[in-house]
């Protein structure tokens, strides 16, 4: 029993401390933490007393079928839909059975809890919350998201499933039978298969989230390294310059052939310049400035630019409206952000080809992909895609910024960015924002 509290203990904070400003982590880990606590009512019962050991297994028994619904209510997207008043109302109905348990349940002289009562409510958050998973994996089209939806899904349904029917209705039919020798088998296999998961695949978003904030660092490191640089370059660029009038001013207005070379000099120092300016530009922490904003016409303004360039390069551009939405973002930046996946999107069909544009809106998010028909991305490339300076081109005006840029956009808007690429189809790049961010659609 003490492994299994342990185990699970550890499960909680790891959820908790990886990232407590998520929803989804947050009731994770108060799920964890409630049915762990059901491991420790033996050892509290022989070492402290009787009293807190009953009531670590009535908050085990009651509070963690309650904390694991509203975790797949909010893991599948579910709480997402509603507002956030009817978000809290249903958080609060569902929380009513717990209450009642309390009221109806005796703890005098000992704990007795009516497991019958518990059948009637219990089975149905336990059987719900399986079905959430299920039906979240089976409509989820997103690979990445599917592959962790389905890896959570046999993590956790088995021994849902195994809950339910060995202790909620075994306890129901014979409540002195020690049941949870078998529940034990189904939390080792839980056990067995969430390790490697989190670690190649990802648990609840556990292993995407690690290698965002490991990119998020690298970022911090590369803009604080960037500032350096260019306050360096530009004094040491502003003593040249300085001397190349000093020595202009000493020369004789017959000496061409220097003259031109000190104009080389001066026009490579402020190459020189613009570049460490445009990196800093670049890699500078991002700061936000969210109002509502029509995508569509921003969409149309951005695009009035690019048309003529497309039409030079024999590009078919095209703009599809599933929906015209307003966003609670910044203009600005999205603007930028497109841009740049834009300029992307032309360098990769320098022979002309079809470039597509989406927005709709989806159960979770709204979003805004962008497609070309160029040669694509190979798969050991597109992981490096949105690190700062790499890129698949030999030439490009961004220094391999333009997508890290793009990333750190999204993430400071609590949105995400995805990529989809296969040689010879081409690639599609996804804007994701919550649809908590939608104000109308």
């Amino acid at each position: 029993m003490l492994y299994y509290m342990f185990a699970l203990m550890t499960g909680s904070m790891i959820a908790l401390l990886h990232d407590w400003r998520s929803a989804s982590n947050r009731w994770a880990a108060c799920f964890l933490f409630f049915a762990a606590i059901g491991g420790s009512t033996d050892l509290l019962e022989q070492s402290v007393n009787g009293r807190l050991a009953d009531w670590a297994d009535f908050l085990n028994q009651t509070v963690t079928p309650y904390a694991l619904l509203v975790f797949c209510l909010v893991f599948t997207g579910q709480l997402e839909r509603m507002r956030a008043f009817r978000q809290a109302i249903t958080q609060l109905a569902l929380l009513a059975p717990v209450g009642v348990m309390a009221i109806i349940t005796p703890f005098s002289p000992e704990l007795r809890l009516n497991y019958w009562v518990m059948l009637t409510w219990t089975s149905p958050y336990y059987l719900g919350a399986c079905w959430l998973l299920l039906l979240a994996y089976r409509r989820e089209r997103e690979p990445a998201r599917r592959r962790t939806m389905f890896i959570t899904v046999l993590v956790m349904v088995p021994t849902v499933l195994a809950v339910t029917l060995f202790i909620v209705l075994g306890r129901a039919l014979y409540p002195q039978f020690d049941y949870f020798q078998y529940v034990a088998v189904f939390f080792a296999y839980s056990l067995v298969v969430a390790l490697p998961g989190v670690f190649f695949y990802g648990v609840i978003g556990v292993k995407l989230r690690f290698e965002r904030d490991s990119m998020a660092s690298t970022m911090q490191a590369v803009g604080s390294g960037a500032a350096l640089l260019q306050h360096t370059v530009k004094n040491e660029i502003g003593k040249i310059a300085m001397g190349t009038e000093n020595l202009k001013s000493l020369m004789d207005a017959d000496s061409k052939e220097a003259v031109e070379q000190l104009a080389i000099i001066e026009r490579a120092a402020e190459q020189m310049i613009a570049m460490t300016e445009r990196l800093h530009e670049r890699m500078r922490v991002i700061t936000l400035v969210q109002q509502p904003c029509r995508w569509d016409t921003l969409l149309d303004a951005l695009l009035a630019g690019h048309r003529m360039q497309c039409e030079a390069l024999g590009i078919q551009l095209h703009v599809r409206y599933a929906t015209r939405p307003v966003v609670v973002c910044d203009p600005v930046h999205l603007r930028e952000a497109i841009s740049n996946i834009l300029a992307n999107a032309m360098e990769a069909m320098p022979a002309g080809g079809q470039l597509t544009i989406t927005v709709e809106a989806k159960r979770r998010y709204v979003r805004l992909s962008v497609r070309d028909t160029g040669k694509g991305i190979p798969l050991d490339e597109q992981r490096h895609v949105f690190e700062p300076f790499y890129s698949t081109k030999k030439r490009t005006s961004n220094y391999g910024l333009g997508l890290s840029y793009v990333y750190m956009f999204m993430q400071r808007s609590g949105g995400s960015v995805e990529l989809y690429s296969r040689i010879g189809e081409g690639t599609i790049i996804t804007l994701q924002f919550p649809r908590t961010s939608l104000v109308q659609v």
